[in-house]
């Protein structure tokens, strides 16, 4: 195993993975308003995400993936994905008068597995995650020869991932035990703003690219 190449894998991961998008979004606001397993579950399926496509980018097959037709439909299943996450944010915000009542009928998505199995649908439909992943290998590309070098960079690209949504896991948490309740809703509703924006934009990219 060249470590080096691993390591460069792991801060290529992590300064990803930190670039503010619905995933990183949808992560915080779990951590805020379910706590760290509901946090990681997005987490753990954004890096496993980041690792497949990334490996698929190492083995040549994500770049099938790059044709016009197929980022259009990408983008469309992308878009339909965060207006629902985003919708539903604000439908829970409407039935819910404080904290108490919100993690109430918000108990199917605060579970470790219910936010894992949301985080994989939506990773895998992020047309941007795709792009960014196969731009990443290219760039690799220019130093790593070897598809075994290029896997153990994919790899690396998963710990980094992993590594930052911990962090913000973490962080998002911490925020959650220390946020009033009307803090809390002001940041369920500025969520369900920013994931209807994200969706605008991945429909505004499948009309344009």
């Amino acid at each position: 195993m060249n470590f080096y190449v691993l390591a460069s894998g792991i801060g290529a991961g992590f300064l990803i993975a930190a670039q503010v998008g619905p995933i990183w979004l949808l992560c915080f606001r779990n951590g805020i308003r379910f706590g760290f397993p509901a946090a990681m579950g997005i987490g753990l399926g954004a890096a496993l995400i980041d690792t497949i496509y990334c490996v698929l980018g190492a083995l040549g097959v994500a770049a099938l993936l790059s044709a016009t037709s197929i980022q259009r439909v990408i983008s469309f299943v992308g878009a339909l994905i965060i207006s629902w996450i985003g919708i539903r944010t604000i439908l829970a915000h409407r039935k819910t008068l404080d904290l108490n009542v919100a993690e109430g009928s918000g108990k199917a998505n605060s579970s470790f597995g219910s936010s894992l199995r949301l985080s994989l649908l939506a990773t895998a439909s992020n047309p941007l995650t795709i792009i960014s992943w196969v731009a990443l290998l290219s760039a690799a590309s220019t130093y790593i020869n070897s598809t075994p070098g290029k896997v153990n960079f994919a790899f690396g690209v998963g710990i980094g991932s992993l590594l930052f949504f911990t962090v913000l896991s973490l962080a998002g948490t911490y925020l959650g035990t220390r946020l009033s309740n009307s803090w809390v809703r002001r940041i369920d509703q500025t969520s369900a703003v920013l994931f209807l924006f994200f969706a605008l934009a991945l429909v505004y990219r499948a009309i344009t690219i």
